[in-house]
């Protein structure tokens, strides 16, 4: 479906920028504007900004900005259409839709089609939990795991049936086609012969939600011995196992709250918890942790407690999540539960208070793997050798000094070390890893200055920040002299946006297409002319010196292949021409 322009207009005047923002974003205001950790890359210090007076928002980090939808539909991976709904839907606007590409009207409507399909047969599941003795022994499993009636319903547990073709019945006799079934991953076909059978059999459902509260996929877990098992959906167009944490939906008001979110591995821990009081909670569902889910988390929450099972299972993926969270400079505290308790079984033998005051002492990154290496190596002086081999380069990751020396110094008291051998150990590693890093990360310059370029992006955001300057900027005619074409397209764009009104801005975005060139608009957006007491006669100033500038190289270029031409020397004709169509290329390929 194509959305007019003057809706989507009406969408983002109508929404409010730090409320859309704020609900993934921890944001604190300063000044006019609200700052928080960018979601979009790893960084320790506040770069994310938001501004709500011009309704966008602009990373000073790594770039990204845009308005409300350019937020949502980053952060969420999702498409434009889909943003626009989701806008629409939660400030109340109606909008009415014409026919798009048919290629992007699949896209949208397969991911409909499937949370649609989702929706359908989490409540098969669900009943057929309730449907006497059917589900009779579901019922029993579940309350023998202590879980309430109350967290049943709440969270829409259900159970598959015993049979091969259970829910591909259901799928037939809710007429869903065989490419949308197939897609669910509810599904499979036959290895032998035609046909299809289901995937889930015999096994408690665990409806799994994305943060708009929509099922995007499911998980099972068996009732007896027989492995695997848990089974998870697998990937689709709705469900991305890198993306969603199970239960986020319903914990993310606590997590704000708190400040603090505790990370488990399974549904049950998750549940269970929950059900004790202990809200502030998500899974992982068993695998390993992602940076997106890290970061994900960073917007409700600036603390976390990783508290996985206490054997060699739940402590190795402990261990394998600990760089990530060191990367995204994350306040991070490891629980090992004691007697080999997983955070299930102890919170039902032990209740909310025990759970929270062990959760109180849980452990830093470096005393964790300290203690790992001090069980694994032993105090003899071979073993503290080993210790400080294994430790170096984890303290090499480090990337606040401040802290780093701390570890430093814990470290070689702990070992009986001299601090100061310690501090050299570190420093190699962290020397040679971020040396290794540096070379990786080269990349070849292009040397040659535009000299341009800076005043057309300022003439770019005087139009943007005072529009009364427009009609000086057409009738100067100075956009035939900009170099770049991608600049001469967005202030086209920017001259046929008529209004004039605190909605500018908003209205200016609602034209623009291309992310990067949203993200330009954000970052021009974002200058500040304040102390410039008189811009009419600056921005003229800055005009005129685009013009000479473009006149001059011009006339030296066009001297110079006259004079090549009168010479006859055709090679340095055609390489100054050539030059000149390099000029032309290297300002119109710029992504700035």
């Amino acid at each position: 479906m194509y959305i007019p322009e003057e809706k989507i207009s009406e969408i983002l005047n109508t929404s409010d920028i730090v409320d859309i923002v704020s609900e993934s974003v921890i944001l604190k205001q300063s000044g006019r504007n609200f700052f928080g950790l960018c979601p979009f890359h790893t960084e320790k210090t506040p770069s994310f900004s938001v501004n709500p007076d011009k309704q966008i928002f602009h990373c000073f980090g790594c770039s990204s900005g845009g308005n409300a939808l350019s937020f949502v539909m980053k952060y969420h991976g999702i498409s434009f259409p889909e943003a626009v709904r989701m806008l629409a839907r939660k400030y109340n606007v109606v909008i009415e839709t014409e026919l798009i590409d048919p290629i992007k009207r699949k896209h949208v409507l397969v991911k409909e089609s499937l949370f649609r399909l989702n929706k359908k047969i989490m409540t098969f599941y669900a009943e057929f939990l309730g449907d006497g003795s059917a589900g009779d022994a579901a019922i029993n499993y579940l309350k023998k795991r202590g879980m309430t009636t109350e967290i049943i319903e709440k969270f829409h547990l259900g159970v598959s049936h015993d049979m091969w073709d259970a829910a591909v019945n259901f799928l037939k006799k809710e007429k869903v086609t065989r490419q949308v079934a197939i897609n669910s991953g509810l599904i499979l076909p036959k290895k032998q012969g035609t046909g299809y059978y289901d995937r889930f059999r015999n096994r408690l459902m665990f409806p799994i939600f994305d943060i708009n509260m929509q099922v995007a996929g499911f998980g099972g877990r068996v009732m007896d011995d027989a492995m695997p098992k848990y089974m998870n959906s697998p990937e689709t167009p709705i469900y991305s196992k890198s993306r969603i944490l199970y239960g986020l939906h319903a914990a993310k008001q606590y997590c704000r709250q708190e400040g603090i979110v505790h990370i488990v591995e399974g549904y049950f821990d998750f549940l269970s918890l929950y059900q004790h009081g202990v809200k502030n909670t998500v899974a992982s569902l068993g695998t390993a942790l992602t940076q997106e889910q890290v970061r994900i988390l960073k917007g409700y929450a600036s603390k976390m407690i990783l508290v996985f099972d206490s054997d060699d299972a739940g402590i190795n993926a402990a261990k394998r999540s600990i760089q990530i969270f060191v990367k995204e400079g994350v306040d991070i505290r490891i629980l090992v539960l004691p007697d080999k308790n997983d955070p299930d079984s102890f919170i039902m033998k032990h209740g909310q208070a025990s759970f929270k005051s062990h959760a109180g002492q849980a452990k830093t990154i470096m005393q964790f793997l300290l203690e790992l290496a001090i069980d694994t190596h032993g105090l003899a002086v071979e073993g503290r050798i080993k210790i400080l081999d294994e430790m170096k380069q984890h303290l090499a990751l480090i990337q606040d000094s401040a802290l780093r020396s701390l570890y430093v110094r814990e470290l070689a008291e702990t070992l009986n070390i001299d601090e100061k051998a310690v501090l050299e150990k570190v420093k190699d590693a962290y020397v040679q890893k971020n040396t290794k890093r540096s070379f990786l990360m080269t990349e070849p310059k292009n040397n040659e200055i535009l000299v341009s370029d800076p005043r057309e992006k300022q003439i770019l955001s005087i139009m943007l920040n005072y529009p009364e300057l427009i009609p000086d900027v057409v009738e100067k005619n100075v956009l035939s002299c900009f170099y770049s074409k991608r600049f001469q397209e967005i202030a086209k764009k920017i001259i046929a946006t008529k209004s004039v009104n605190d909605g500018f801005i908003t209205n200016v975005m609602a034209k623009i297409d291309d992310d990067k060139d949203q993200e330009l608009i954000a970052s021009l957006a974002m200058d500040d002319f304040s102390g410039n007491d008189n811009l009419g006669k600056a921005t003229d100033v800055l005009m005129n010196r685009i013009i000479k500038i473009r006149k001059k190289n011009e006339n030296i270029l066009t001297t110079k292949i006259i004079s090549a031409e009168k010479g006859f020397d055709t090679d340095v004709t055609e390489l100054l021409k050539k030059k000149q169509q390099e000029i032309q290329q290297l300002h119109d390929s710029q992504q700035l």
